[in-house]
């Protein structure tokens, strides 16, 4: 289960992705949007901001990241619905946005096909999705659940493709494909606040497998390879690298 107020914790540092992929597109005119994977609708505020006019759709299957969403955002239209699932019942739309919810998709071909459907003649996609299994976290967290056996046995958390691989499947289907990494360096007052970050997205599959007893010696083991990997700067805080990947096609 997601935990709408924790993953809020780092929401500045969780929106900087957002605003960004928003200021490609700031400049055209959308009348229907849809958030795909909004949450806890951080990453819809910035659409309603920009384009506060348009129809406005978020969609995520969380009744906890829903409910915190409605909460913040009265004039958006909200769906319960599995987004790795079609949504052509809903319309179309002039932009189908979504931040940070395809690297948790095995189906992101079928994903992607299912999002031209979706778009008006014209519209956009844009997406982000965290790199997270080329960072330095990811690898601690491997080393870790490398420890427990067949407790993580086949654990594959995310199902991201390469930059490349995504501007070819992209280019297949669209007029206009254009594809970016951009490293974001959160500047953390320790390793704990790296383990906070990652507890709610990252973690939360490998908490989830284990007993609750078990879950704090599993973060305790976490949080010394965190140590080990991020250096205290001289000012004393910690420097986490968050590599992101960035998708924007036409249709």
């Amino acid at each position: 289960m997601w935990n709408a107020t924790l993953y809020d914790k780092m929401s500045k540092e969780r929106l900087q992705p957002s605003l960004d992929l928003v200021s490609r597109i700031a400049d055209r005119q959308f009348d229907r949007i849809i958030d795909i994977g909004c949450g806890t609708g951080l990453s819809t505020t910035p659409l309603k901001k920009n384009w506060p006019d348009a129809e406005i759709t978020g969609v995520d299957l969380s009744d906890e990241m829903l409910g915190k969403a409605r909460h913040q955002l009265k004039d958006v239209t909200w769906y319960k619905r599995d987004c790795s699932s079609p949504l052509d019942d809903l319309g179309t739309f002039d932009l189908v946005f979504s931040n940070a919810f395809l690297q948790w998709l095995k189906n992101q071909k079928e994903f992607l096909e299912n999002t031209h459907r979706l778009l008006n003649e014209n519209g956009i996609l844009a997406i982000q999705l965290p790199d997270f299994q080329n960072m330095a976290a990811s690898d601690c967290i491997n080393a870790v659940a490398a420890e427990y056996g067949s407790v993580f046995e086949s654990m594959a958390i995310y199902h991201n493709f390469a930059i490349e691989e995504y501007y070819d499947l992209l280019i297949t289907n669209y007029s206009f494909a254009e594809v970016w990494r951009t490293s974001y360096y959160h500047l953390l007052t320790d390793h704990k606040a790296i383990l906070e970050f990652i507890r709610t997205t990252a973690l939360r599959p490998f908490l989830a497998r284990l007993a609750s007893d078990d879950q704090d010696l599993f973060l305790a083991r976490v949080l010394d390879a965190l140590k080990r990997s991020y250096l205290v700067r001289p000012d004393g805080c910690v420097l986490f690298e968050f590599k992101r990947m960035f998708l924007l096609a036409q249709k």
